[in-house]
């Protein structure tokens, strides 16, 4: 007979929670879990026309507001989207894009949608477990397994572009993948995929989502047709190519005055969530929830002191370099500004106040704001100004990136 636990067996209790404690979920489960977040996006590109390529989106918030492949609704003149619950959307408007990454943001008239939890491509590692979700020809909803293979800046695979990191996996892409999700192993989105390599299915590449996150914080650029009568082309999308480097983005129509408004938490890790708010952030910084994610995970940051008057780029890198609390804050200063996550733009202000932002490379949200002070003196005005960004900076990177 089994035998059972009293009460009062203090070993025994623990014996049950450690054989009870969850396992991880397997590929399946995840796979169930995550699929309601990922969209199915249907784009036309001329009036009349229904046979509709085809795409994937991420649900970044609940109310609305969407990550996808730029390509694909770059020229479109309608665009649906579609949810596995059955739910589709018919008019959706373009926010922000990065041409150089292939990711927009899009927007649609929802709420309550289901967001998947948001983990930084820095804590990955080669060998990791990763998921994709992905819509591959008539067969949405799809999914693969493998591994990370690397994280890596994209000028380092040929034909993937220059001037931003890529996640490298080997979950086969298909025909459609476009825009699809890279999952871990906890049902956290990774990143965005923009297609494989041709010659091999382990050259498959995504974008990190904490990289674009910050394009849904664009104010409303264009409304495409409604897409009511868009159906998926019986052919499915085509394979997208790792996009190389792009000529210059074709200008958007002119964007609305008003700001946008103000998002909801997002889905973040405990430790991102709870970070407090920079002591140097006046009125006018970015006030997005997605500010304070990229502030947490990004990783390399170019140095812009041309305006500052009484001292260079080179003075102030020197100077962060030397603070003895830098080094905490685990960012890499590098010296090509489409290498950087981030960039350091300081100027002057008379008398001897130098003011900086720190700002979104991708996005152009104002991360951080403040000055430093160097009364008759360059020299000391960039010290202060390393010490006063270093102090504003560790509010957010006092936790290793989860």
């Amino acid at each position: 007979m089994r035998a059972l636990c009293t009460t009062g067996s203090l070993l025994c209790a623990f014996g049950l929670l450690t054989t009870s404690a969850a396992q991880p979920p397997t590929p399946a489960q995840t796979a169930d879990k995550s699929s309601p977040a990922v969209a199915l996006v249907l784009a036309s590109q001329a009036a009349g026309e229904t046979n509709a390529a085809s795409g994937a989106a991420l649900v970044v918030y609940a109310d609305g507001d969407l990550l996808t492949s730029y390509h694909l609704i770059k020229n479109a003149y309608a665009v649906q989207v579609r949810f596995k619950s059955g739910e589709v959307f018919d008019r959706v408007k373009l926010l922000g894009f990065d041409e150089r990454r292939d990711i927009a943001a899009i927007r649609i008239s929802a709420s309550g949608l289901p967001v998947l939890p948001i983990a930084s491509a820095a804590g990955v590692n080669p060998g990791d477990a990763v998921l994709s979700i992905f819509h591959a020809q008539t067969q949405p909803w799809s999914t693969s397994t493998g591994v990370i293979s690397a994280f890596r800046l994209a000028n380092e695979i040929p034909g993937a572009g220059s001037g931003f990191r890529v996640l490298q996996f080997t979950a086969p892409a298909s025909p459609g993948a476009s825009g699809g999700v890279l999952i871990d192993a906890k049902g956290r989105a990774l990143g965005l995929i923009t297609g494989s390599l041709n010659g091999g299915q382990s050259l498959n590449v995504a974008v990190p989502i904490e990289n674009v996150i910050g394009l849904v914080d664009t104010p409303p650029a264009k409304t495409f047709a409604n897409g009511s009568q868009l159906q998926p082309s019986q052919a499915g999308g085509q394979p997208a190519p790792v996009p190389t480097e792009p000529a210059a983005p074709a200008a958007a129509p002119p964007a609305p005055a008003q700001s946008a408004s103000v998002k909801p938490a997002l889905n973040l890790p405990p430790t991102v969530a709870s970070v407090p708010a920079s002591p140097e952030k006046p009125a006018d910084v970015g006030n997005s929830k997605d500010r304070e994610f990229i502030l947490h995970h990004f990783t390399t940051m170019y140095v812009d002191a041309r305006t500052a008057k009484y001292f260079g780029s080179d003075r102030l890198k020197a100077d962060l370099a030397d603070n003895k609390d830098f080094d905490a804050l685990h960012i890499s200063i590098v010296d090509d500004p489409k290498a950087a996550d981030a960039i350091l733009i300081v100027g002057y202000s008379p008398v001897w106040d130098f003011p900086f932002e720190l700002k979104h490379q991708a996005s152009s949200i104002v991360l951080l704001a403040g000055k430093g002070v160097g009364p008759f003196s360059g020299i000391l005005g960039s010290k202060n100004v390393a010490s006063e960004f270093v102090k504003a900076a560790k509010a957010y990177r006092n936790a290793p990136p989860q």
